[in-house]
């Protein structure tokens, strides 16, 4: 067997990658544009060939040896797929990448595997393969804050702050313990189903004008309203809604660059106390528990006491079998504790590009049995609900919430989930 040199899976990516196959989650995230003309293959080849050489930290083989998970150097061009099926990553179809592009008519897929980065990485990745082919195909400017090939790759780039970071004294209260949240699979009794995704437009300037006048972000807004779709399909409930907001911990860690997954959450729980509230004071409430839980401080002490168990847990699980089993339950640790995720990589920041941007859509691993992604560019914002329940109650009662509250929307399509798979590396034998 030939000896590869070993990259390691760094902590912030350790349970991600390990957990994931654990738990036989495909841990992917397609990213679709629609564009404002068809695609020209010829010039999103040309834009791919670059925008590798750009990222060559993600030019990796994932592999499988008897002690864990482990990257190797993969020196294959990165796939370029005409479809808009699935595509198979880190396997033959996409020459053993975690990520890969496809594109159909006036579409592009990029297509992504979680467990080496997360959505603010691969926004990065977007940028700049959007960034040169525009350049090619309608003579844009290349916007300043997207990386290029000129742009020197820095040590902050590769590094993982979670590798090093150690828990900060700092006197804060303890972190609330977990508490059971009402799911919609289990209390609500819904039915058991692969995942669906609703695809839904909104236009950007009735629904910032309502968050603002509200007291609400775009994120906690949609949050407080899946909340009270589901509050209002089941008014009698012995638990309280609990939602997941993902935050971006790069700040907080000091480290902007990183590409690794450094993600943390809030919990924003929809109580009895909350529900009593005129809706403004909801708003301000799922704010203010937003800014309190991406407090610098408390991010780095939760992240770092987060990575010191992971190290630990790296450390003395010698097998990959003990690695994915403990990290799979880390992994799916969300069950029976939040009834839906949202996540908001934040609004498009490249106005040169973002310009020729018709559609932009976000679909997330089956990870939560419902979950939000929001993402914002050219004057709208485009909301992908994904559910792994048969009925579409939630979906059609938060659609009601939307009307109530004179915000319009299209709804585009619903569709089967279209994620990569990723079939697990086969076991390597001495």
């Amino acid at each position: 067997m030939k000896d590869f040199k070993r990259i390691h899976v760094t902590t912030g990516d350790m349970m991600h990658v390990h957990g994931a196959f654990g738990e036989k989650v495909d841990y992917a995230v397609r990213l679709t544009v629609r564009l404002t003309d068809e695609i020209d293959g010829g010039l999103l080849r040309a834009a791919l060939e670059k925008t590798q050489q750009r990222y060559p930290y993600f030019s990796r083989r994932l592999r499988a040896a008897e002690d864990g998970f482990y990257y190797e150097e993969n020196d294959r061009p990165i796939a370029l797929l005409h479809m808009d099926d699935r595509t198979q990553l880190c396997s033959e179809e996409t020459h053993f990448h975690p990520w890969a592009v496809a594109w159909f008519e006036d579409r592009i897929h990029l297509d992504f595997f979680h467990g080496i980065t997360d959505g603010t990485g691969m926004y990065r990745v977007l940028a700049t393969l959007l960034g040169y082919y525009c350049q090619a195909r309608y003579g844009t400017e290349m916007d300043p804050g997207i990386p290029t090939l000129e742009t020197p790759i820095s040590e902050a780039e590769t590094l993982d702050p979670q590798d090093t970071i150690e828990v900060p004294e700092v006197k804060l209260p303890p972190a609330a313990p977990f508490q059971p949240a009402f799911t919609l699979e289990t209390d609500g009794r819904l039915t058991p189903s692969g995942p669906t995704i609703w695809d839904l437009e909104i236009p950007e300037a009735p629904l910032i004008r309502y968050s603002s006048d509200n007291d609400a972000s775009p994120g906690t807004l949609i949050s407080l309203l899946m909340a009270h779709a589901i509050a209002d399909l089941y008014p009698e409930r012995s638990k309280d809604i609990i939602s997941a907001y993902v935050i971006n911990a790069r700040p907080m860690l000091g480290a902007e660059l990183t590409h690794h997954n450094c993600l943390g959450m809030a919990l924003l729980s929809y109580d009895s106390r909350v529900e009593a509230m005129p809706f403004d004071r909801q708003c301000t409430v799922y704010r203010g528990k937003t800014f309190i839980q991406s407090d610098a401080d408390r991010v780095r002490r939760d992240t770092a006491m987060n990575a010191v168990q992971i190290r630990a847990a790296a450390e003395s699980l010698k097998t990959l079998e003990e690695k994915k089993q403990a990290f799979g339950q880390a992994f799916s640790g969300g069950e029976g504790f939040v009834s839906f995720l949202v996540s908001y990589t934040g609004k498009w920041k490249h106005p040169s590009v973002g310009g020729y941007v018709r559609e932009f859509w976000t679909h997330p691993p089956n990870t939560f049995s419902l979950m939000v992604e929001i993402a914002a560019v050219n004057g709208k914002i485009f909301l992908s609900i994904q559910q792994r329940f048969r009925e579409d109650t939630v979906r059609e009662s938060f659609l009601r919430q939307l009307e109530k509250r004179g915000i319009p929307y299209e709804l585009k399509r619903v569709m089967p989930s279209d994620i990569a798979r990723i079939p697990e590396p086969k076991l390597e034998l001495k």
